[in-house]
């Protein structure tokens, strides 16, 4: 489907307007959440035999790399395809939105060693200016936002590189001991059911993927 198709469905345009307001809605909730709700919340520290066996490596700035460079190649290449970029909008919100509840539910303390990501986005944006806030962890965020856009591209060959990139970036975040393991299953698990709902709504609703 063209753009101009979309835009004259009802449909698609409910769906990407609650999108972005669910995005305006995450990003402004997320500093308070961290500082004032997570923050003084008591979690857990897992004992992660992966962690054990990796000596902690930052490798902050290929991280960064693949977590920004990756999802803007994606829109670069799907622009023109407005379903792709209305489901990676979808998937990114409620994905997200899941992340804050896990994170309440199930709190854990950062992994022993950890070398804290250097991310001046996630410092601004997420935490509030606190750039070592450290308790953001089940499920990895990064993983899950690389794994969206690996189940939405259509492209072969991109799909590829997307998914070598996607546990990459889940190896390395492990490696600097920002994530545990099991951060980094539960990511790519929970975005996997997130994206097949997305697409099951969206071709209910005449949206299908091409």
């Amino acid at each position: 489907m063209t753009w101009q198709e979309c835009i004259r469905s009802s449909r698609f345009l409910l769906f990407f307007i609650l999108s972005i307001i669910g995005i305006i809605i995450f990003i402004l909730i997320l500093p308070d959440f961290f500082n004032n709700v997570v923050h003084h919340r008591p979690g857990v520290q897992l004992n992660d035999y992966v962690l054990n066996w990796l000596p902690p490596v930052d490798w902050s700035i290929e991280i960064f790399v693949l977590i920004f460079g990756a999802p803007a190649l994606f829109f670069l290449f799907n622009f023109k395809n407005p379903v792709a970029v209305l489901m990676s909008l979808q998937c990114y919100v409620i994905v997200n939105f899941m992340r804050l509840i896990t994170i309440y539910l199930f709190t854990l303390e950062a992994p022993q060693g950890l070398i804290p990501l250097t991310d001046p986005f996630l410092a601004k944006v997420a935490y509030g200016g606190n750039a070592v806030f450290v308790k953001d962890l089940f499920f990895s965020g990064h993983t899950s936002t690389l794994f969206i856009i690996f189940l939405i591209e259509q492209n072969k060959s991109r799909k590829y590189i997307l998914l070598i990139s996607t546990f990459l970036i889940g190896f390395l975040l492990v490696w600097q001991h920002i994530h545990y393991s099991i951060d980094i299953a539960g990511a790519i698990f929970v975005s996997w059911l997130v994206f097949l709902a997305f697409k099951f709504l969206n071709e209910r609703s005449g949206l299908k993927l091409s």
